[in-house]
């Protein structure tokens, strides 16, 4: 249930009706660097793979599967994907909700708002904080290697 596990069951089938359900095949692009992104993403089923290209040859930057959330900076700083978003499984399905939509969830359900929204930040605060392990390590081998 991702970022959804703590609304109550009535809350969740609202949420649903804000955002849709969408289905992809291996190696389906569900984000493409480089283009505008104001969308959350829940992993129903499946595996993806984050990636860049900004090197000029494809760097693999996080593996996701079922509950994970895809898109949480965008969300709240819509803006151009810093990653691609592909499909690893021959079978996935996503739900997605667009920053209107969930606006407009967050207005009309005012009691759900603030546990999907740590919900939310709770997600992304965790990426941060693997990011950041990631980067002081590769840090700390780049200085091992001088």
């Amino acid at each position: 249930m991702g970022f959804a596990q703590d609304l109550d069951d009535n809350n969740r089938l609202e949420l649903e009706k804000y955002g849709e359900f969408i289905s992809s095949a291996e190696g389906d692009t569900l984000i493409a660097e480089g283009q505008e992104q104001d969308s959350l993403f829940l992993i129903i089923v499946g595996s993806f793979h984050v990636q860049t290209d900004t090197t000029g040859r494809s760097v693999l930057l996080g593996k996701m599967k079922g509950g994970d959330t895809i898109g949480e900076v965008n969300i709240f700083d819509p803006g151009k994907a810093s990653a691609s978003v592909v499909s690893k499984s021959s079978v996935s399905q996503v739900w997605k909700i667009d920053r209107s939509s969930l606006e407009r969830f967050l207005e009309s359900n005012p009691e759900a708002a603030p546990r999907l929204l740590v919900n939310v930040a709770t997600q992304l605060s965790k990426r941060l904080r693997k990011t950041n392990e990631k980067v002081a390590m590769a840090r700390e081998a780049m200085m091992d290697s001088f």
